[in-house]
């Protein structure tokens, strides 16, 4: 019996949810359960805490009445996809260190957070995710907050705090356990803020953010694959 025809037979909507998720795990394969189960709150997650951050973005244009510059032309596209090269370098880099030093708070949080969400990440999903993530978080870091500190504050001061926040907010919830990375992490910022004043151009630092996200999804998918590690 299909889930559908589950739902449209239960008594409720209560009750069907039950039975098709009942009917699920008996039909469905262990590796695709897995797969589905994990996906979907990912994606969920992604459309909540992006969506906070497009919110606040908006207000914070709104009350202090800033217009946004996401420049979009072909040029800026172009060095959107080039600047990707640099950050999945370095990333490179880190995780074959990573792999010569396996306490290393890069190698315990690759292990522990970034390889568990890549394994059950289908690239569809991961591909929604990095759009969301480099449209939301640059349209709020590179953008709004940005925009706001630059005027009343200036670069450097917004350059640092735009950097660190986005750091921080990697890491809510996990201070304690993976603070240490929040450095990494204000560097890919610093990158990131770097790159839009270069450019000028919020749709390059989107494409960036994005695009390298995806991408490293796609790699750590692949290396899991190899080693059929990957569901």
């Amino acid at each position: 019996m299909k889930v559908q025809e589950l739902f449209s037979k239960a008594p409720s909507a209560a009750n069907g949810a039950m039975r098709a998720a009942t009917h699920s795990i008996h039909a469905l394969p262990l590796a695709t359960l897995a797969t589905r189960l994990v996906s979907r709150p990912v994606l969920i997650a992604a459309l909540v805490s992006e969506g906070v951050l497009c919110v606040l973005a908006l207000a914070i244009l709104r009350v202090a009445d800033l217009k946004l510059l996401w420049n979009v032309s072909t040029w800026n596209i172009t060095l959107g996809v080039l600047l990707t090269i640099p950050p999945l370098i370095l990333n490179s880099l880190l995780w074959r260190a990573s792999e010569r030093r396996p306490h290393s708070i890069y190698a315990r949080f690759s292990r522990e957070v970034i390889t568990p969400l890549c394994r059950h990440m289908p690239l569809p999903t991961a591909a929604v995710v990095a759009i969301l993530s480099g449209v939301c978080e640059e349209l709020f870091f590179r953008g709004a907050l940005n925009y706001f500190l630059l005027k009343h504050a200036g670069a450097t001061t917004a350059l640092i705090t735009t950097s660190v926040v986005f750091a921080a907010v990697h890491f809510i919830g996990n201070f304690r356990r993976y603070g240490r990375m929040i450095p990494l992490y204000s560097l890919m910022g610093a990158y990131l803020w770097i790159a839009h004043a270069a450019t000028g151009s919020l749709a390059s630092v989107a494409i960036l953010h994005g695009l390298y996200n995806f991408i490293v999804i796609a790699l750590v998918r692949r290396k899991l694959s190899n080693s059929q590690r990957i569901s």
